[in-house]
């Protein structure tokens, strides 16, 4: 992917024109991206036909005059755009529609200040285009799972079924900087592939979390003395899982800015 070929605009589809500005001035206030705003339905169809390409990411309002039942939704699913939601009500029956659309996340409208975590999500999904994750799982059905979770968050994800593969594939894959690991596998667990790692790789190179059906207080302690960022024990919700991986991401992010500045320093 080119620099001039990297989408970088939000579409934001909201009726209210006071609270696309709303939007819009937030997004533009924080980031570099470009905004297009689409007042409907029809319009948001209109702007997908014509600059899908050029946009990363949707913001939707879910409920329009033209398309009460989240359609738009629905639409920039169909065009295969990540979608963070924007709803004035919410219950469980809304948050499994969303998890069950594969939503990228979603956020209850309000004012300026509440725009601030929508931003931050915009800003990791644009980041997250860049990541690449290795998921090791001897269960083809557990690393279909977690894949499918990760793309939602437009991470790119490779597959090994047990630490000895995991290791190959990163020895094949230097761009990896996330690697998520179950527990119990032939040939080498996840524990054993954890320490591996960390011979290998600093946590400023390669985050790395654990998951594992049989989570304990004591499991979870030994991979994170072992190195890994988190742990999550299944099963787990979905949201739980985007907020650790997408909070660990960041984390890595930080890491590397800091790893960057004092290299600049010492540089001098």
């Amino acid at each position: 992917m080119t620099q001039a070929s990297i989408a970088r605009t939000v579409l934001i589809i909201e009726d209210s024109p006071v609270q696309a500005k709303i939007i819009r001035k937030q997004i533009q206030a924080y980031t570099q991206f470009d905004v297009r705003v689409a007042h409907s339905l029809a319009d948001a169809e209109d702007v997908l036909r014509e600059a899908h390409d050029t946009i990363f990411v949707a913001v939707i309002d879910l409920n329009l005059p033209d398309a009460p039942d989240g359609e738009a939704v629905d639409l920039c699913l169909h065009w295969q755009m990540p979608s963070i939601v924007l709803t004035a009500t919410f219950n469980e029956d809304i948050r499994r529609r969303f998890i069950e659309r594969r939503v990228v996340d979603y956020f209850f409208k309000g004012s300026i200040q509440d725009m601030d975590p929508m931003v931050t999500s915009i800003e990791r999904v644009f980041k997250n285009r860049f990541v690449h994750a290795l998921v090791v799982d001897d269960s083809r059905t557990q690393r279909g799972i977690i894949r499918q979770l990760l793309e939602v968050q437009c991470v790119n994800v490779l597959e090994a079924e047990n630490g000895v593969e995991g290791l190959a594939v990163l020895e094949a894959n230097p761009q990896v900087t996330l690697v998520i690991t179950d527990y119990q596998m032939p040939e080498m667990d996840g524990i054993e592939l954890v320490r591996e790692l960390r011979q290998r790789h600093r946590m400023d190179k390669i985050a790395i979390v654990g998951v594992s059906a049989v989570g304990s207080g004591p499991l979870t302690a030994q991979f994170l003395k072992h190195g890994a960022n988190d742990f999550l024990t299944k099963p787990f919700e979905v949201e739980e899982f985007y907020w650790r991986v997408n909070q660990t991401l960041e984390g890595l992010d930080l890491m590397c800015d800091l790893r960057s500045c004092r290299e600049q320093l010492e540089s001098r």
